[in-house]
C-alpha cells in the first residue's frame, strides 16, 4: 500500500484506462474524498482507493447511503423495496458506525484493477485478500467496491467468492452508435424521440439559438467563469448545495490539463450563454461529463438535449467514436435516446460479522422499478 501515488502504479500498466492514468490521478484525484490509498499487489495487480472518515460523505463515495438510504440520483426502487428497505435501516447500525470506509472507485465513478494480473480472477482475488488484510490491520470498518462495471468479470468473481455483499447500485447508460452517420443513429430511435429531435431544433432556430463546439482549450477565462453559473443553477434545480469553488477547480484543472481531451458545446442568443455541455474523450468510451442551462432564460429550454446528446453524437461520428457515456440514472430519458441501459452493483464487506448481516438484509431489499 502507498500513501501517495508511487513510480510502481505507473510501472503496472504504462498506458492504463484515463480514469487510473497518473495525470488524471493527481489532477482529479480530489474529486475523491478521504485520505487516498494506492495498493500495487505481487501479481501485477492495481488498486486505487480512499479512506473516508465522514459518513456524510457525497453520495457516490457513500457505501452506506447507496446500501441503506434511496439514492434516487442513482436507481429508482419499488415502492415494496423502498418500505423494506427503511424498515432493515431503522434497525440497523447508524452510518457513522460503518466509517472509517475504504472506498475504491476512480475520479469517474468506476472501479477496476489495473496491470497485468487484471485479467486473471486468481491474481485479482489475491489483490482483494491483502486489501482485507490491510483494511483489518488499520482499523477500518467498511470496505467498498463501488459501480463495478458488469463486463469486469474477473473482479466480479472474485468479490462473489470472498462473500462480498452485492447490492443493486446505479444503472448505467451508455450509447453504442450505429453505421456512420447521425442519419443512421437517427433511424436507430423509435418514432417519436427521433421527431423530437427535429422539433428541438426547429424550436432552437425559431429562438434565435446558435449551436456552437469548440475544443476547450479555445474557451477563455470568461468562459469558463459564465459555465461556473450555470453549473450552480444546476446545481440548485437538483438540490445540490451551491460549491463555485469547486466547479471552478475542476474547469480549470480540465482546461489546464486535459484540454486536448474535452469539447464544449454552446447554445448562445444574443450573446448569452444559454447553456453548455463538456465532452470527455476518454479513448474508447466518450463520456457526457458536464452540463450546465441558464434556466432563468426562457429560451434555454430544450438546450440540454441538444447539447449534451444530439451535438455530442454528431461530434462522435465526426472523430470516428462510437461509444459515449451518459452516467447513471434518468436511465428512461436516456433510453429514448438510444442508450442501453446496464446494471451496475457495487460489492462490500463489513469487518463486524453483525454489521455484514445487516448489510446482506439490506441488499436484499433493493428492487429496481
Amino acid at each position: 500500500m502507498y500513501p501517495s501515488l508511487p513510480a510502481a502504479w505507473t510501472a503496472l500498466d504504462p498506458d492504463p484506462p484515463l480514469f487510473a492514468a497518473r495525470p488524471w490521478l493527481d489532477r482529479m484525484g480530489h474529486r475523491i474524498e478521504g485520505s487516498h490509498r494506492w495498493f500495487v499487489c505481487p501479481d501485477g495487480v492495481g488498486f486505487f482507493g480512499s479512506v473516508i472518515d465522514d459518513p456524510a460523505v457525497t453520495l457516490s463515495k457513500n457505501p452506506w447511503t447507496l446500501l441503506f438510504e434511496p439514492a434516487e440520483a442513482m436507481r429508482t426502487l419499488t415502492p415494496d423495496s423502498l418500505r423494506r428497505q427503511a424498515a432493515v435501516r431503522a434497525a440497523t447500525a447508524a452510518a457513522p458506525d460503518w466509517f472509517p470506509a475504504l472506498v475504491l472507485i476512480y475520479p469517474g465513478a468506476e472501479c477496476f484493477a489495473i496491470g497485468p494480473g487484471a485479467t486473471s480472477p486468481a491474481a485479482v482475488g489475491a489483490a482483494v485478500d491483502s486489501i482485507v488484510r490491510y483494511a483489518r490491520a488499520e482499523g477500518i470498518a467498511t470496505i467498498a467496491f463501488l459501480f463495478v462495471q458488469p463486463e469486469d468479470t474477473p473482479l466480479i468473481a472474485a468479490l462473489r467468492d470472498r462473500g462480498l455483499v452485492e447490492f443493486v447500485t446505479a444503472l448505467r447508460c451508455n450509447l453504442r452508435l450505429p453505421g456512420s452517420s447521425f442519419a443512421d443513429y437517427l433511424r436507430m430511435l423509435e418514432r417519436i424521440p427521433r421527431q423530437d429531435v427535429h422539433r428541438t431544433r426547429r424550436r432552437l432556430a425559431e429562438n434565435g439559438v446558435r449551436l456552437l463546439s469548440r475544443p476547450l482549450a479555445e474557451c477563455t477565462e470568461a468562459d469558463l467563469d459564465s459555465f461556473v453559473g450555470l453549473r450552480q443553477q444546476h446545481r440548485a434545480k437538483y438540490g445540490k448545495r451551491p460549491d463555485a469553488a469547486s466547479e471552478r477547480k475542476q474547469l480549470a484543472e480540465l482546461h489546464t490539463y486535459f484540454a486536448d481531451r474535452m469539447t464544449a458545446f454552446t447554445a448562445v442568443a444574443d450573446d448569452r450563454l444559454l447553456g453548455f455541455s463538456l465532452l470527455l474523450d476518454a479513448g474508447p468510451m466518450q463520456h457526457a461529463w458536464l452540463v450546465g442551462t441558464d434556466y432563468r432564460d426562457a429560451r434555454s429550454k430544450l438546450t440540454y438535449f441538444e447539447l449534451t446528446y444530439y451535438r455530442a453524437v454528431e461530434h462522435a461520428y465526426a472523430h470516428g467514436h462510437r461509444d459515449i457515456s451518459f452516467g447513471y440514472g434518468t436511465e428512461r430519458a436516456k433510453s429514448r435516446r438510444g442508450c442501453q441501459v446496464d446494471l451496475v452493483n457495487s460489492y462490500l464487506l463489513a469487518l463486524d460479522p453483525g454489521r455484514q448481516r445487516q448489510g446482506q438484509q439490506a441488499a436484499a431489499t433493493l428492487e429496481l422499478a
